[in-house]
């Protein structure tokens, strides 16, 4: 029975030592290529030149653009008013009859507007041209007595005051149709007065009246805005006012839309509330723009103090509300980064109007500021 099983022991010793030779051989030879793979890799590495440390930075640079002074765009509102504008009225009062115009149509110059009733002023006119009628035929009759008392005078058979009756009798009739005809007169103003007329071409703006009322004379009937040229009232600060000019044309603008104006009349006095001038302009082109709307005036005023143009995009913040700009300096014969501290001026979209430390002739970085420092080595990627 101890046979057999000291054979079986011996079989599982002999299996365990063959699997451990395996494993070393297999060790052995993955070790072998991770030498060979860190070999290769030392060949190439060596084989190409080592990168430099710290390679300067790609910078885009520009010369200082300095300048005299700078121009700034004043704006002052204001509103687009017509040249003209008129509450119609009559001057007598009356019944309205007719109103020949709604809100918005179009009137050309002395076209009806509305008419009044004038029934009694046709019958009155027929009352005295009836009377001038009598008048007429009791002066010829005086007229003939007057002639009959002169032949009679000159023949003595008639004495001095009958042919003075008859010379005044005259003159009184003469007298009588005179103030007929001046009531006639009044009658004929008074219906063309029945008539309202426009003054000069324009848009009805309201109409306040129908037919049917009973107005009294002066009580607006339609409100008339002149049409073409319009006018255009601005409150503008005294700085500015010294500045106009009559004889130069300035830009208007509603909106989006532009077009041209001249001074028209300045006030002398400031308004108490807003301190500003008023100013009155002719607009030209402003046909399309309605009455009312918000129109702005922009002034070109010159700033003359001598400063430089930069992009936003070389502004840096700095300290205590300064700004700063980096430079390219040569320092020992590399472009070398400097740092220089501005004040902005003045802001134009994308660009700004600053003094400061910097010389003519800098070279300024354009962008990429946040990539760079003080004293940091750079290759210019583009300079003018």
């Amino acid at each position: 029975m101890a046979g057999p099983r000291t054979l079986k022991i011996g079989f599982s010793r002999e299996k365990t030592r063959h699997s451990g030779l395996l494993l070393a051989a297999t060790a052995l030879f993955f070790l072998s290529l991770m030498g060979l793979g860190t070999t290769a890799l030392h060949i190439r590495a060596n084989a190409e030149a080592p990168p430099e440390a710290n390679p300067p930075v790609s910078v885009t640079a520009r010369v200082a653009d300095f300048s005299d002074g700078y121009t700034v765009a004043e704006r002052f509102a204001g509103r687009l008013e017509p040249a003209r504008e008129t509450e119609l009225a009559f001057e007598r009062s009356g019944l309205v009859t007719e109103i020949l115009y709604d809100e918005g149509d179009h009137v050309t110059a002395d076209a009806v507007v509305a008419r009044l009733d004038t029934d009694k002023l046709k019958a009155e006119r027929s009352r005295l041209e009836a009377q001038r009628g009598e008048l007429e035929a009791r002066l010829e009759l005086a007229k003939a007595t007057l002639g009959r008392q002169q032949a009679l005078a000159t023949k003595g058979w008639q004495s001095e005051q009958r042919h003075d009756e008859a010379r005044f009798n005259v003159i009184e009739l003469r007298s009588a149709l005179e103030r007929v005809d001046a009531s006639l007169n009044a009658i004929d103003i008074d219906l063309r007065k029945s008539e309202l007329l426009a003054p000069y071409g324009g848009k009805v703006a309201a109409r306040h009246l129908d037919e049917g009322a009973v107005v009294n004379a002066g009580a607006a009937v339609i409100e008339l805005l002149e049409a073409g040229a319009a006018h255009v009232r601005v409150g503008v600060s005294v700085e500015a006012a010294e500045s106009l000019d009559r004889s130069e044309t300035y830009q208007l603008a509603a909106g989006e839309r532009t077009f041209k104006g001249r001074l028209i009349s300045k006030r002398p006095d400031l308004q108490t509330g807003t301190r500003t001038v008023t100013a009155l302009f002719e607009a030209a082109g402003a046909e399309d723009v309605p009455f009312g709307e918000i129109v702005e005036l922009v002034l070109q005023r010159p700033i003359p103090e001598p400063g430089l143009w930069l992009p936003v995009s070389a502004l840096s913040e700095g300290r205590k509300g300064l700004w700063t700009v980096f430079t390219v300096v040569d320092r020992d014969g590399h472009s070398v980064i400097a740092r220089e501290a501005v004040e902005i001026l003045h802001v134009e979209g994308e660009k700004v109007f600053a003094r400061g430390t910097i010389q003519p002739g800098a070279q300024i970085v354009m962008a990429g500021t946040n990539r760079i420092i003080p004293g940091q080595k750079v290759a210019l990627a583009g300079a003018d």
